[in-house]
């Protein structure tokens, strides 16, 4: 039940024209790099293959940043002595409302009985995971908070490589979903970027990266 807690709902009645969808739970361990476990996960995630196109979404477009792209960014820090540093967004889409004109139907989750009368459904407040037009949504506020409070703009070529640069100042950050990793050329930036992003979200501070993505990532400066 804690779980649910995390999700804005609506009790209501579903309209005669209006679509349901189902949700199922996912459970999974959380590891760290020497393959301990560090926390057990649960997630409530909507089956957004049964949404209508065009009914109950529009947009889906959501960049990630493209392994490419992670991979210069690591080499051009390594080789400028940049400060490294990664970030988690806790529960990312979650950090948007839906708009009043998206309007989403669903069924009470398994096993939970969330409502006494069996014909109210729920109706969601917020992009919950597996709908179609959830990581537009977050990509979208994430962008607006980049821009806003740190005056930020999206890369041409990778639009999830979001980059400041005034003088000798440069911030460059490369998001993947929720995980950010934040290069830049002071801690003093960098604590900077992470108490502007710890203002509007519920961020993990993961500190000098380590591990992104699978992949280990070791900064040896003196080399």
């Amino acid at each position: 039940m804690k779980a649910l807690q995390e999700y804005d709902t609506w009790e209501v009645d579903l309209p005669p024209d209006g679509n349901l969808v189902g949700s199922r739970w996912v459970f999974a361990l959380k590891k760290d790099v020497a393959s301990n476990i560090v926390c057990y996960k649960a997630r409530l995630v909507a089956q957004g293959f049964l949404q209508i196109p065009g009914v109950d979404y529009f947009d889906t477009y959501a960049p990630v940043a493209k392994m490419a792209s992670i991979q210069t960014f690591l080499a051009l820090a390594a080789q400028l002595d940049y400060e490294i540093h990664q970030v988690n967004i806790k529960k990312a889409y979650l950090n948007r409302k839906f708009l009043d004109t998206e309007v989403i139907y669903m069924k009470q989750p398994p096993r939970v009985k969330l409502l006494d009368d069996c014909q109210k459904v729920l109706q969601l407040l917020k992009p919950l995971y597996g709908l179609k037009q959830s990581a537009h949504h977050w990509y979208n506020r994430l962008f607006g908070v980049l821009r806003n409070r740190l005056d930020m703009k999206h890369c041409d070529i990778d639009q999830a490589v979001f980059y400041y640069k005034n003088g000798n100042t440069h911030i460059i950050i490369v998001a993947h979903v929720d995980d950010l990793m934040i290069i830049a050329l002071s801690m003093d930036l960098v604590k900077r970027v992470k108490d502007e992003l710890g203002k509007v979200f519920k961020v993990s501070d993961l500190g000098e990266i380590h591990w992104l993505l699978g992949m280990e990532v070791k900064h040896n400066r003196e080399k």
